[in-house]
């Protein structure tokens, strides 16, 4: 299998990406409750997925925008293996372009099912974006070559709210545009037209969006999937999800022994920080409160009404179970919690949707063959395999990493490195500059001085250590190595210090737009 990497940096795969289709395999948990649920979860997922990627083609069409034309990565899923990933509904920068299109390649390549979770059920702003604003004219050297661009960083949204993601609504469509005509004048301002005219085109196309009355999530995901950003999987948000059969009884098993689970989690958390070295509490994940008559589990309770979500608790009264969540009854049991006993809540617009590692152990427990993770959750779900063995006593379906960065500033991203590190070495390179020459640091014309000099150097020091071995003296030499040494000095700061007088005139805002990963996706080509 082979992977575009050409427009990245700072890639990681883990394992490689070569090694990725031999973890991909329909195998069974061992384990018959969670089999039957995974066989019928798989089935519906897939269903659920294709007509919700109906439902964004629609809104497209209402939106007059493009029908894509790549064709979705679907199938059987008794015959077929599915490899999942997943992320919230934000605008997407390159590191998340990077996973889903490495698990889309994956897919194509082993003839797997793909498909992208929308982690709806979090809240924040699902339309911020970072974009560079240039310094006022005069105040930068931005057009000299090899000079460090002066831009500083911002921060835009194309949505109204920071709420729940499943709730997150655009801006109006002539608020976008407007937004649109900033950033892209920035970026002119910057001399970086292609990524201006990218972005009028963009915004349009997101005014049009929110004409059709497109949701923040539901924009951003056609908008990049129409870009070719994960554009032939399938795609189903977590609140979905949530509402199957196969996910209400599977939080029930959890509610009917809350405790015991709750108890169970804290203590392979203890075990997790201990074999780790983690002394912060509240790494990887805040260990769950336990009292004598309640517990906290890692679930929301989710209020579709209010648009709101805390944490859910169970409170415990002989063989009564209460569900409680800020403070408020959600629904009592008598005797056994079941995934029926959890419905009627669905009908009052509440949902109990999991959490934190809960999330990524309820999708790969009951839904993945394979699961694709950047970096952050590349590191929790070291815990989440530890916690599954423990808890559910099988082996977890396997994960893979993938992440990558993409710079907007790119020949501005290398200096500022080159300069930095010539900071950090230029004793180095003033007292001991042959321990360089190997690298490209010093250009050739001071190379070869340099040699020049750091042979007559040596030369001096042999006739030095003679004299020394003989008993004459080597005053004068001495003060040849001296003289030799300060204009070796001499000759290194005069090719560098001038350069490194441009970072002083670097604040670290500029720098953070210079190094910034984050931009949008719509800002590149």
């Amino acid at each position: 299998m082979t992977l575009e990497t050409s427009q990245y940096t700072d890639i990681r795969l883990a394992p490689p990406f070569e090694e990725w289709a031999e973890l991909l395999a329909i195998d069974s948990l061992d384990n018959s409750r969670l089999d039957a649920l995974r066989t019928a979860a798989k089935q519906r997922l897939v269903s659920a997925a294709e007509s919700y990627i109906l439902r964004l083609n629609t809104l497209a069409d209402d939106a007059d925008l493009p029908s894509s034309s790549t064709p979705v990565l679907t199938g059987q899923t008794a015959e077929q293996p599915i490899v999942l990933t997943g992320h919230q509904p934000v605008v997407f920068h390159s590191g998340l372009t990077f996973k889903y299109n490495t698990t889309e390649q994956l897919a194509t390549d082993a003839g797997a099912i793909a498909v992208a979770v929308m982690i709806d059920t979090d809240s924040g702003d699902a339309g911020q974006f970072s974009y560079p604003q240039a310094d006022a004219p005069g105040t930068d050297d931005a057009g000299e070559s090899g000079s460090v661009a002066s831009a500083t960083l911002q921060i835009e949204s194309l949505a109204r709210s920071n709420s729940l993601f499943a709730h997150g609504r655009l801006k109006s469509a002539a608020e976008l545009q407007e937004v649109g005509e900033l950033v892209a004048r920035q970026l002119n301002n910057l001399s970086l037209s292609s990524s201006a005219s990218n972005v009028a085109r963009t915004f349009r196309e997101f005014a049009q969006l929110s004409a059709a009355k497109a949701s923040a999530a539901e924009a951003n995901t056609i908008m990049r999937r129409q870009r070719g950003i994960g554009g032939g999987m399938l795609e189903l948000p977590l609140s979905a999800i949530s509402a199957f059969p196969e996910m209400l009884a599977f939080t029930a098993d959890i509610l009917k022994q809350a405790r015991r689970f709750a108890a169970a989690y804290n203590a392979s958390l203890e075990v997790f920080r201990d074999e780790n070295g983690i002394r912060n509490a509240a790494n990887p994940f805040p260990n769950l409160k336990i009292t004598d008559d309640s517990c906290e589990l890692p679930f929301w309770a989710i209020s579709h009404d209010q648009k709101n979500r805390h944490v859910l608790e169970v409170q415990f009264e002989g063989n009564v179970t209460r569900l409680t969540a800020n403070k408020q009854m959600l629904d009592s049991f008598t005797g056994s919690i079941t995934a029926e006993s959890l419905e009627p809540m669905l009908l009052q617009n509440i949902q109990i949707v999991p959490r934190g590692a809960l999330i990524t152990a309820s999708l790969r427990l009951l839904f993945s063959d394979l699961f694709v993770h950047g970096t952050g959750g590349g590191r929790y779900d070291r815990f989440t395999d530890e916690f599954i063995r423990t808890w559910w006593n099988v082996e977890p379906p396997p994960y893979t990493v993938a992440s990558a960065s993409r710079y907007l500033f790119v020949a501005d991203k290398h200096e500022l490195q080159r300069l930095d590190a010539i900071r950090k070495q230029l004793r180095d390179l003033q007292y001991n500059p042959q321990r360089h020459f190997d690298s490209s640091v010093f250009s050739e014309d001071l190379k070869s001085r340099l040699l020049r000099l750091c042979d007559a150097k040596a030369a001096a020091v042999k006739n030095m250590k003679l004299a020394h071995a003989s008993g004459q003296s080597a005053k004068e030499i001495g003060t040849t190595i001296q003289a030799l040494t300060n204009q070796v000095r001499d000759e290194v700061s005069a090719e560098f210090e001038p350069q490194l007088r441009r970072l002083t005139t670097l604040s670290a805002e500029h720098r953070d737009a210079t190094n910034c990963r984050t931009y949008p996706w719509f800002m590149f080509s």
